[in-house]
C-alpha cells in the first residue's frame, strides 16, 4: 500500500468518526462509537476498504478506529478522548468547538456532492445513533452478539451477557428497541 493510500484510508476512518460523533452531540464510548462503526460497516461496503474488523475481547474490534480516536492525524483537536478505567467502555469520547465546526463543513460538503452513497451514509449514522445510544454497554453487547455470533469467539464478556441476558433483554424491550418476539429470541437461544 502506498503512503497515498494509507493517508486516504486514515482520513476517510476519521472523517467516518466524525460524522458518528456529530451526528448526536453527546459523549459516547468508545465501546459504543466501535459497535456503531462496525454496523455502519456491514451495511456499508465502501466502509471496508478503510477499516477492519476482528473477533476480540468485546466482540468486533478495529485498532484502526481505536487508534483514530485516541491519536487523530488529519482531524487532531476535533474531539476529546477520555479515558476511563472501567472495564468495559474503552473510555469516552465527544466533539470540542473545533470538531462541531469540522462536522457541519463534512456534512455540507456531502450535501453539496449530491452523493446517493454518501446520503445512505449519513442517514445510515444518524439512525445507528438514535437507536444504539439509548442502550447501555451490556445491551449493546447482547444485540450485537446475537447478530453477529462469530464475533463472539474470543470474548471475554460473553459469558457475563449470557447470564444476565434475561434482565438486559428485559431493558430492551421496556426501551422498545426490541418487539416481545426478539424478546423470546433472546431468551431461547443461548450466545455461542
Amino acid at each position: 500500500m502506498s503512503i497515498d493510500e494509507s493517508e486516504g484510508k486514515r482520513k476517510s476512518l476519521e472523517n467516518l468518526i466524525l460524522l458518528v460523533l456529530g451526528a448526536d452531540n453527546k459523549k459516547i464510548s468508545q465501546l459504543h462509537l466501535q459497535k456503531e462503526i462496525f454496523l455502519l460497516w456491514n451495511f456499508h461496503p465502501s466502509i471496508k476498504e478503510f477499516v477492519y474488523f476482528i473477533k476480540h475481547y468485546k466482540g468486533p474490534f478495529s485498532q484502526d478506529v481505536k487508534e483514530a480516536i485516541i491519536n487523530p492525524i488529519f482531524l487532531e483537536d476535533c474531539w476529546v478522548y477520555e479515558y476511563s478505567n472501567d472495564e468495559l467502555s474503552g473510555g469516552y469520547i465527544y466533539l470540542n468547538n473545533k470538531g462541531k465546526n469540522e462536522y457541519l463543513e463534512l456534512v455540507k460538503k456531502i450535501k453539496q456532492k449530491n452523493s446517493i452513497p454518501l446520503s445512505h451514509l449519513l442517514n445510515g449514522v444518524k439512525l445507528i445513533r438514535k437507536i444504539y445510544d439509548n442502550v447501555s454497554m451490556e445491551e449493546l453487547l447482547l444485540l450485537i452478539y446475537r447478530s453477529y455470533p462469530k464475533y463472539t469467539q474470543n470474548s471475554y464478556w460473553k459469558e457475563r451477557i449470557e447470564k444476565n441476558k434475561e434482565y438486559i433483554a428485559k431493558q430492551l424491550l421496556v426501551k422498545n428497541i426490541i418487539d416481545s418476539k426478539k424478546y423470546k429470541e433472546l431468551l431461547e437461544e443461548r450466545l455461542i
